[in-house]
């Protein structure tokens, strides 16, 4: 009886735990702490996920770096096809890839690697996200990049409670005529805040009736006094959707037309920037104009040489015809997001930027007419116009003789 008691005394034991301990006091307090913070961003995560949060919430951010990093280089690892048609990265984008647990943490809630700067730089100064642009036509008096048309990313989209409009038709060529040049507007409500008392904020000038197709409409009736049959669609996008998704919905317009008309040479694609008036103005003879931009769809775009060729030919002609009126041609760099502004569906496509928010109506439509008389001359030297059609050139004057013509009245004046 005794051997028995002393084998179960052997085989059952007890362990105490003296929590009267420092070590132990601290070690209960350390996983109560983590427990706590786990569970706060777990069920912050959860909240936003249920009520849709958006991607700069804690949920939309992990999502976007499993969706973007995880899945995009897993796919390109799997399938080789997908690695080479995909969207290349930026270089902030490519090596965004944060070390260490409070660099992680750091990276989560400020999309910040401090391994690498040009996250930094990339996604927090104003104006750096576009910093992939090349310029192709270098003017060390314009070097900024285009402006993306609704600046302010944290406000509502400006369509947000826009109301349809009453339909507008477009501007078939006349005699039935085959077009040789389109003109569409992917943001077809982009207006100009002098023609809008109402309006103060740059980020609010749209409107249905004054805008930029009124422009387009100045350059098709150049074209057309100058022999060159065009076609203009007024299709209103602003109602389809999202602002952001513009391009998507004027790109089933333009395929449709490119379906239906084969000769066309020319293919516009007309905006505004949304830089301020003196970036976007130039005098000539004392009459302001609108500047023009031309732009060159990037990222997967198989026509992307051509369409810059296309455009810079087109700056050369105003460069000649109307000196300094341009601000260049700019190329987009490849990037994450679609950059192709739909010029991957032909080669003789250009998107135009004419002026401002702080240009007037009047001033886009001077402009609008003098790119109609370069677009004809360029049409006709290039032989897709008959060689009878004439083309008329009106040559402003330049800075220079604008200068010297008011020094020789000055004399005049001061002779008298």
């Amino acid at each position: 009886m005794k051997k028995f008691d002393h084998e179960r005394k052997r085989r059952f034991r007890s362990l105490t735990l003296n929590l009267s301990s420092q070590r132990a006091r601290t070690a209960i307090i350390t996983m109560g702490l983590a427990t706590a913070v786990f569970s706060i961003i777990v069920c912050v995560v959860a909240v936003q996920l249920i009520t849709g949060g958006q991607s700069k919430g804690l949920a939309g951010r992990i999502l976007h770096s499993i969706s973007v990093h995880s899945l995009n280089g897993v796919m390109s690892q799997e399938l080789p096809m997908y690695a080479s048609i995909g969207p290349t990265p930026t270089l902030a984008e490519s090596n965004a890839s944060p070390r260490g647990l409070s660099n992680m943490l750091l990276y989560l809630f400020t999309d910040i690697d401090a391994g690498n700067p040009l996250t930094m730089l990339g996604f927090q100064v104003p104006g750096m996200a576009v910093s992939d642009f090349k310029l192709l036509t270098p003017d060390p008096t314009y070097t900024v990049p285009p402006s993306d048309d609704h600046a302010d990313k944290n406000a509502p989209p400006p369509n947000l409670e826009a109301k349809p409009r009453e339909k507008v038709e477009d501007v078939i060529p006349a005699n039935n005529n085959e077009p040789l040049v389109y003109i569409y507007h992917s943001h077809n409500r982009e207006s100009f805040l002098p023609d809008l008392p109402q309006i103060q904020n740059a980020d609010r000038a749209y409107d249905a009736k004054k805008n930029i197709e009124q422009a387009g409409s100045a350059m098709l009736e150049e074209l057309k006094k100058n022999g060159v049959p065009t076609l203009q669609t007024l299709e209103d996008y602003w109602t389809q959707g999202s602002f952001d998704d513009a391009y998507d919905y004027s790109r089933v317009t333009v395929q449709k037309v490119l379906k239906e008309h084969k000769d066309l040479k020319l293919i516009f694609d007309i905006h505004r920037d949304s830089l301020p008036r003196d970036k976007t103005t130039f005098n000539i003879d004392g009459v302001d104009y609108a500047m023009v931009y031309f732009i060159v769809g990037g990222g997967n775009n198989p026509h992307s040489d051509q369409n810059q060729a296309t455009a810079t030919k087109l700056q050369e002609y105003m460069n000649k015809m109307y000196p300094g009126l341009t601000r260049g041609v700019w190329k987009k760099g490849p990037a994450s997001y679609d950059t192709r502004y739909n010029q991957d569906l032909n080669r003789n496509m250009v998107l135009i930027e004419i002026g401002g928010p702080g240009n007037s109506l009047e001033e886009e439509k001077r402009t609008a007419a003098l790119l109609g008389k370069a677009a004809a001359q360029y049409l006709k030297d290039i032989k897709a116009l008959s060689p009878e059609v004439q083309v008329p050139v009106e040559k402003p004057l330049t800075k220079q003789q604008q200068d010297s013509q008011q020094r020789q009245e000055q004399k005049q004046q001061g002779s008298n």
